[in-house]
C-alpha cells in the first residue's frame, strides 16, 4: 500500500482497495499473515522470511511493480543495466 500512497498519491483506504483488487482478495485479507504469505509465494512477490527458491530482492520488486502497474526506480535502474 505504501507504494501506491507514494507513487499514486492514494489515501490508505484507496490504496488498500487497489492492492486487494490486483491480488484478487478482500481488503481484510491484506492483514491476514497466512493468506498474504500464500499469495506472495504463489505470485512470486517474495516473503518476509525467505523461502528457498522463492524470488528475493530485485526479482520480487520487479514482480510487485508489474502486478501493481507501478514504476519502482531501483527496478528500472537494474533493467537499464542490461539494455
Amino acid at each position: 500500500m505504501a507504494w501506491m500512497q507514494m507513487t499514486r498519491r492514494m489515501k490508505i483506504d484507496e490504496a488498500k482497495a487497489y492492492v486487494a483488487e490486483k491480488l484478487g482478495i478482500e481488503k481484510i485479507d491484506l492483514t491476514n499473515e497466512e493468506v498474504m504469505r500464500q499469495i506472495r509465494e504463489d505470485l512470486g512477490l517474495g516473503t518476509v522470511v525467505s523461502v528457498a527458491g522463492s524470488p528475493k530482492g530485485i526479482r520480487a520488486k520487479k514482480k510487485i511493480a508489474e502486478l501493481l502497474g507501478i514504476t519502482i526506480r531501483s527496478v528500472e535502474l537494474f533493467k537499464s543495466q542490461f539494455d
